[in-house]
């Protein structure tokens, strides 16, 4: 229940912007106006009540249009209506209302790297591959060594299904990386698009089914002569081994790639164990 003293301070604080908006412009009042909607706008935020902060936001901006922050909190909100995966036409409304807020607010900050990641995701949810990829392609403009861009692009290409450009951008980012951790970590990747391949569109074309095999094999040996003990490297070329198998007519061959393939298998399980002893047992709960 509203308090006689809480209605006192509210018909005061009125009356004190009354007297402020006297003393000022039409513009400056509007500002003063704007920061008060942002204020209610963002309480109702906090509370999940994102409809109700919409529309806080959508007036502070009707009052100050030149204010570009706004438009993050504007998205944002959008953003929270949003069910993600949704194909509900209110849901890919809210998305794209969403996205075209939070894209005017990050070309006026872009340093703000957190909405980039949100404008990034609506980009992932609503399947829009080709935003998100020119989206990624920007951040490479701006720093060519952006490695993680160049991840993002090859995983945003793999989505796509272009598995060519996927590797293409693979070793882009190879080229740059400067550890040898993180190159083993770029030839195990190429490795496994190049199983995946494979074991998932056996019918194309048998000899670009065997290059396909042959660069992952080559990729994750790479990988090993960086870190002898990358389990998940050593996994993947028992499945290559086995990809290579299946694609052998000569039997003699074909059996000679599985034996490899259950070689490593073994590898991979004796490592696995290795590593499992060496973690310690948890105590049980008291």
């Amino acid at each position: 229940m509203v308090t006689h003293r809480a209605r006192s301070f509210a018909r005061s604080a009125a009356a004190a912007l009354l007297l402020v908006c006297a003393a000022l412009s039409s513009t400056a009042c509007n500002k003063i106006k704007s920061k008060q909607e942002i204020k209610k706008g963002n309480d109702f935020f906090k509370a999940a009540q994102y409809q109700t902060a919409l529309a806080a936001y959508q007036e502070a901006l009707r009052l100050d249009p030149n204010e570009k922050k706004l438009h993050k909190n504007i998205g944002l909100a959008y953003m929270g209506l949003y069910q993600p995966g949704s194909k509900h036409p209110k849901d890919l409304e809210y998305a794209a209302k969403a996205i075209e807020h939070l894209k005017t607010y990050s070309e006026a900050f872009p340093a703000d790297r957190k909405s980039r990641e949100f404008l990034v995701s609506l980009y992932l949810s609503t399947e829009r591959f080709d935003d998100a990829i020119a989206f990624y392609q920007g951040m490479v403009q701006e720093n060519p060594n952006d490695t993680k861009a160049m991840q993002s692009l090859a995983q945003m290409y793999f989505k796509k299904g272009d598995v060519e450009k996927a590797v293409e951008w693979l070793k882009k980012r190879l080229a740059v990386e400067t550890t040898p951790e993180a190159k083993a970590e770029v030839y195990y990747f190429i490795g496994v698009q190049a199983w995946d391949r494979s074991y998932n569109f056996p019918n194309i074309d048998p000899v670009e089914r065997a290059r396909v095999v042959d660069e992952g094999i080559d990729a994750l040996n790479k990988a090993l002569q960086i870190k002898p003990e990358y389990f998940e490297a050593i996994s993947y070329l028992n499945l290559l081994y086995r990809e290579k198998a299946k694609i052998e007519a000569d039997p003699a061959k074909k059996q000679e790639y599985v034996d490899t393939a259950n070689r490593y298998l073994q590898q991979a399980l004796e490592l696995r164990k290795k590593v499992l002893a060496t973690k310690p047992t948890p105590e049980p709960a008291r």
